[in-house]
Order: C-alpha cells, then sequence, then structure tokens
C-alpha cells in the first residue's frame, strides 16, 4: 500500500505561484503559517524508481531539494520519479512522507498506461496530417495534372505561390504523418520493452547485474571495517597513525576555525588528504584517528544499506524468475555432448564441449578454411538447449544434418500427414481477412515523394537565365535585320529569344521577322520553346553533337548564346557555335571570365589588337549568381565575292569594354552594301572585293 503523511513543513515568504514549480496549485497560505503537503511516496521494484506524489504545490525550498536529489517532474503522471533507488533520496522521500510504500501498478500496467498517451498523441497527429493533406489537394486540384512552373511565363509568379502552399500543406502533412507513426511505433515500444525486461534470459543478466553490485558494497564495506580495526589500535602514535594513513584514503577539508595552527604548519583550507594533515602539523593522531574512525563508520553504513536493498531485490528478482518458470538453461540443463542455439551457431546448433559454472563452451568457425577455435557462451544468452539423448534421437531419426566444419548441425523438420492437406497459416488468414488499404498513407507516399522532389520547374543544371537588359544588349550587337537566320544554341528559358526583334506578343508564331532555330538539350524546356512561338524549329539535342551541314542545322547570319560555364563547357560552346557562322555572320556570346577562358579565348581575342570586356560583377545578380561574365562579339571574315559577301578567309573578333555598348558608325546615306538575301551588312565591318574585312581603325591581318 501506499505510504502517505502529512508532513509539516514551514514556509517562506517567497513566491510559490512561479509555473516551474510543478506540483498542483495549493491553497493561498498566510505568511509564517506552517503549510502541510499531502505527500506519498513508493518504490517499484520492477524499475527500481521511487516516486513521489503530492496533492499541493511545493514551496521553493522544498521543489528545490527534490529537484536537487534527482527527481524529474512527469507531467502526464503528476508526479516526481528518480531514474533509480539510492539512500539519499530513499531518506528525503522518508523525510517527506513518512514512509515508503510499495507501487500498486506493475511495470507492464505502467506500460499499458504510457501506450495509452502515445495513442492519443498519434491520433491528433493523425487528425492533423488529414487535414493538412485536404488543403494540398484543394490548392493542387486548381492546377492542371504534371504542370510545371513556366519559368519567365506570365503565370511563373502565381505558379510559384501555390506550388509553395502545394509543398508547404504536403510538408505539414508528411511531418504530421510521420509524428503520428512515431507515436504508434512509442506505443508498442513501450509494450515491448515492458514484456522484455520480464524475459527470464533478461531477468537473470538483471540478477547478474544486481549481484556484482551487492559485491562490489560488500568489498567497500569490508575495506571500511579493517581500516576501523587498525585505528582502534592502542597506542596510537605518530608513527603508527601516519602508517595507517599512508594506505586509507581519507580527504577533508581543514579550516582553520576548526582547526587553528600557526606556521610552519600548512595554512591550507582546501581538501587534503589525512596522510598530508599529519605530516603537515595539521592534526595530531588522536585527531587523525578520530577523523577516520567518522568517515568509515559512515561507509560502512551506507554500504550497508546499498547490500540490504540489492539483497532484497535479489529476492524480488528470483522469486519472479521462478514463477516464469527460470531461464532455458535451468528447463534443460546443458550437457557435454548435447547441443545448444546461440548467436555463436548462426541459426544452427551447436555442440557443447565443456559446461561451465555459468556458461557453456562451444565450437566456432570463422568459415574462411581456418582451424575451429572455443567461445565461451552464458546460460543466459542460449536460445535453446538440447541434451546428449536428444541430438542422438534426431541424428538416428535422419534429421540431423552435420555442418561441414563439425561445430555443429542443422535439423530437418519431421513431416506429418496432417501438414500436407492444412492451408498455410498466411493463405488461410488471407483468405479470411480482406486488409483494407490506407488511403491515408498512400497518400502521404505519394507527398513525401513529391515534397522530396521539390516544387516541379522547368529547370536545367547550370541554366542562368540571361538578364533582360543583357539580353536586349547581345542582339543589338547582334546587328540583325528581316529575314536573317538566327541560332540559339542553348536557348534554355528563352530569354535571348524573347529579346529578338519581331516578337508579337501573342499567337501561336510570334517570331514574325526571323528565321530562328533553337536548340536545348533539355527536353522540358525543348517543349516549352515549342510551344511559346519564340523559334521557327526548335531542336531538342546536345548542341556539341550538332553540325552546320545542310542536312543538319545548316548556317546562320547570328548566333547567340549564353553557354553553361561549368567545367570549361562554354569554350566548347563557343567554339562550336564558330563553325555555325556564314562568311560575315557575327557570335554574341557570354562567358565565364574565369582562368581557364582567360587561357584559351581571351589571347585569341587580344591576338588580334582588340580587348576583351568585363562585365559588372553583379551582372547575374537578379538570376541568384554572382559567377563574373565576359561579352564577346566575334565577326567571320574572308575575302569578298560579291557585296556584301565574303568568302571563306580568316577570323577576327571584335571585343567591347565598358557597361554600355559603344556606337557603331552610321550608314552610309547612299544604299547600303546588301548580301545576295538582301541581308543588311553591319556598319561595324568594311567588306571590299580586294582586301580583307576589319574593324574600323585597325589594319587587316597580312596572309591568305
Amino acid at each position: 500500500m501506499n505510504a502517505q503523511s502529512n508532513h509539516p513543513i514551514s514556509t517562506s515568504t517567497s513566491d510559490t505561484t512561479d509555473p516551474q514549480f510543478l506540483g498542483p496549485e495549493a491553497g493561498q497560505q498566510a505568511e509564517g503559517e506552517e503549510q502541510t503537503y499531502d505527500l506519498t511516496a513508493t518504490y517499484s521494484p520492477d524499475d527500481n524508481k521511487l516516486r513521489l506524489n503530492s496533492a499541493t504545490r511545493l514551496d521553493r525550498d522544498v521543489y528545490d531539494r527534490v529537484k536537487a536529489a534527482g527527481f524529474a517532474w512527469a507531467p502526464k503522471q503528476d508526479q516526481f520519479i528518480a531514474s533509480m533507488w539510492t539512500p539519499a533520496r530513499a531518506d528525503l522521500c522518508i523525510e517527506l512522507a513518512g514512509e515508503i510504500g510499495d507501487e500498486d501498478s506493475s511495470l507492464i500496467d505502467r506500460a499499458e498506461d504510457r501506450a495509452d498517451r502515445f495513442d492519443d498523441y498519434r491520433d491528433k497527429r493523425t487528425d492533423e496530417a488529414e487535414r493538412a493533406t485536404a488543403q494540398a489537394r484543394r490548392v493542387a486540384d486548381g492546377i492542371p495534372s504534371g504542370q510545371p512552373i513556366l519559368v519567365g511565363h506570365h503565370s511563373e509568379r502565381h505558379a510559384r505561390k501555390d506550388a509553395e502552399r502545394i509543398q508547404n500543406g504536403m510538408r505539414k502533412a508528411v511531418q504530421a504523418f510521420d509524428t503520428a507513426d512515431y507515436w504508434k511505433r512509442r506505443a508498442v515500444a513501450a509494450i515491448q520493452h515492458a514484456k522484455y525486461k520480464e524475459r527470464p534470459d533478461v531477468r537473470a543478466r538483471r540478477i547478474k547485474t544486481i549481484e556484482a553490485d551487492k559485491r562490489k558494497q560488500e568489498r567497500t564495506r569490508a575495506e571500511s571495517l579493517g581500516f576501523l580495526s587498525q585505528w582502534d589500535a592502542e597506542p596510537m602514535t605518530m608513527e603508527r597513525a601516519m602508517a595507517i594513513a599512508n594506505q586509507d584514503y581519507c580527504s577533508r577539508c581543514y579550516p582553520l576555525t576548526d582547526y587553528p595552527r600557526n606556521p610552519p604548519a600548512s595554512q591550507y583550507e582546501g581538501h587534503t588528504s589525512l596522510w598530508s594533515a599529519l605530516t603537515d602539523g595539521i592534526v595530531n593522531a588522536d585527531q587523525a584517528r578520530d577523523l577516520a574512525r567518522e568517515m568509515h563508520a559512515r561507509v560502512v553504513a551506507f554500504s550497508g544499506r546499498w547490500i540490504e536493498h540489492c539483497e532484497n531485490r535479489l529476492a524480488y528478482e528470483r522469486t519472479m524468475l521462478a514463477d516464469a518458470g527460470g531461464t532455458i538453461a535451468d528447463e534443460t540443463g546443458p550437457e557435454k555432448g548435447g547441443a545448444v542455439r546461440c548467436w555463436v551457431g548462426r541459426g544452427s546448433w551447436v555442440y557443447i564441449q565443456k559446461v561451465n559454472k555459468i556458461s557453456v563452451t562451444l565450437l566456432d568457425n570463422w568459415g574462411n578454411g581456418g582451424a575451429n577455435f572455443t567461445r565461451t557462451v552464458a546460460f543466459d544468452k542460449l536460445a535453446g538447449v538440447m541434451t546428449a539423448a536428444q541430438v542422438e534421437h534426431e541424428r538416428s531419426a535422419g534429421l540431423l544434418v552435420e555442418l561441414a566444419n563439425k561445430t555443429g548441425f542443422t535439423l530437418l523438420a519431421a513431416p506429418t500427414d496432417e501438414s500436407k492437406d492444412a492451408p498455410l497459416p498466411k493463405q488461410a488468414e488471407t483468405g479470411a481477412q480482406v486488409v483494407e488499404p490506407n488511403e491515408l498513407r498512400t497518400d502521404i507516399k505519394a507527398m513525401r515523394a513529391t515534397v522530396k522532389a521539390g516544387v516541379q520547374v522547368v529547370s536545367a543544371p547550370q541554366l542562368f537565365p540571361t538578364p533582360h537588359a543583357l539580353a536586349a544588349r547581345m542582339v543589338d550587337l547582334a546587328g540583325l535585320a528581316i529575314g536573317m537566320r538566327v541560332l540559339e544554341p542553348s536557348a534554355g528559358t528563352g530569354r535571348l529569344l524573347e529579346a529578338l526583334p519581331g516578337v508579337v506578343p501573342f499567337g501561336l508564331v510570334r517570331q514574325t521577322a526571323l528565321q530562328v532555330v533553337a536548340v536545348e538539350v533539355n527536353a522540358a524546356l525543348a517543349a516549352r520553346l515549342a510551344c511559346s512561338g519564340l523559334a521557327g524549329t526548335v531542336r531538342c539535342a546536345d548542341f556539341l553533337q550538332c553540325s552546320a551541314d545542310v542536312g543538319d542545322l545548316g548556317l546562320f547570319d547570328a548566333v547567340l548564346i549564353n553557354p553553361p560555364f561549368a567545367q570549361g563547357a562554354d569554350i566548347e560552346h563557343i567554339t562550336h557555335a564558330l563553325k555555325m557562322l556564314k562568311p560575315g555572320g557575327r557570335l554574341v556570346a557570354l562567358c565565364a571570365n574565369g582562368p581557364r577562358q582567360n587561357a584559351s579565348l581571351r589571347p585569341k581575342v587580344e591576338a588580334r589588337g582588340v580587348e576583351w570586356e568585363d562585365l559588372q560583377a553583379d551582372a547575374f545578380k537578379e538570376e541568384g549568381t554572382g559567377v563574373r561574365v565576359a561579352l564577346i562579339t566575334m565577326q567571320v571574315w574572308g575575302r569578298a565575292v560579291g557585296p556584301g559577301r565574303c568568302a571563306p578567309g580568316r577570323m577576327a573578333i571584335r571585343s567591347l569594354r565598358g557597361a554600355a555598348p559603344r556606337a557603331r558608325a552610321p550608314t552610309p546615306a547612299a544604299s547600303p552594301p546588301t548580301g545576295g538575301g538582301g541581308r543588311l551588312v553591319s556598319p561595324l565591318i568594311e567588306c571590299t572585293s580586294d582586301s580583307f574585312c576589319r574593324p574600323h581603325g585597325t589594319a587587316g591581318p597580312k596572309g591568305p
């Protein structure tokens, strides 16, 4: 029965309504009045814990003492619980409650109560998951199935908001479901843990631990009793006291108020061993004996209480083990020639080589062709035991199959006539019971995959769309005219295509002035570009695998490219794009302004006497990257074959510096030079029939 006491404790005038004082609310007490607490203390040998219950709120002093003793407040159980029994905690419980009673509830009962609380937590989180799932589904139902966020599209902002709401709802549903699943596992684990602690083999191992603790305390008590007998010897001289103190380690503080001494005696007041106190003149032989007696008397009493507690626990555990029938080794005693099943056999039976006091010796083999070796396994680690007679019986019945290493054997199941016609348990159960699918779990599984994948955005690795202002500038540098063939070999989201002239705001075909060919390796982006109408031809392919052949992409009047920058890919794309230009064609490209590009492209630029343009560091800031970028403009040069046309010849590079594009010379007032297709020749270049094309103000390169 529970022990209960109305224990009077004087209260202080401090505020006891602070929430940290976790007990229930108490009635108001007048200042200076004596407050009583309805306290009960219990002990449970199942888990070796002390529990302290209070019907009223504890004041600050009592609460601090309870907390300092190692008690923790459990709000669901409405009590203070100590993790284990100790003499100090037991003394505090006796002081506050009068006595310590037995805990009424068993370990299984407490585990079931705990599982019920966990089930309540699970139900709440499951309801929360269902609500979040329904909310996310309502938002998702208004979006076409599989519709991604179209980067750069007019619906991008609204789509991103909806996608964020869906993501947040799915994430909340998944988290709530995971929490509910967690509490479900905790509820099952609470029962399993309680049953595990009541298993005979676990109880047997717990008994061994308690026995070890008891032996330790017995050694401590015996040591203190031995020193007590030495200190009781007469006469106690200084030499004898120092000899005993040299073996008996006693340490304490020696304040000057209690142990006055004058120099040259030590004036140190901190922790000092008894031997040092004798040698430093702090105490004499009689004082040292009194101090040692006092300390060892406390140790003997303290160890005695621990030993008594261990004996009580051992009596309880042994009784419970006997009621459960004991361990497997107790039911069937191991004997030499028999066999056991344990972790050594890895599922097989292992022959017993020797039976020890609390263990058996077995043969084991690593399975790598080496020799057998012995292992020792305790009785409480055995999962099965066969006597020698049982082993011989199974061998004679032909059910025993020896292992190749001769360490043990496996057993074959004995056939029975009834088992042939009887349906398998799982089959019978399956036919009798139809398991309903868990709709919520299915939804959460799909949501988990969606949350893991993230919001569907039409994007590609190393895709950083060209900023609008820079795209307009690149188009201006290209010097485009009506009817030109223009190539965008890394079209991406179509930012450069949107900046081209002749684009109308709507319609299936939005590009009305140029013959635009777009190449994009990402299938989703290519499909979007095909639907956008920004290009007459959209090719989903790797640009590096395309060619300038007539049957492939062909040649172009202009190429605008913002290639991928990773691992020098921009160098490959720009070099390959030059092969796509007609004589006199122009390429406007962006490239990373890094060491690799400076070593490969920049020398070609500077070798022709022109400049390399370094864009500002924040040129791509609006696209979420601070990569350093350079802008280059390249023109194919060659011998002229007609007005405005050049035969294949040299390649020169024109680069600009500065934030704004350099102004181009105006076209002469006379009719501009035109090529075969009426294409306007850029005023940046001069083409004559008897000279190489060259930039204004520069001498034409020599050579063919």
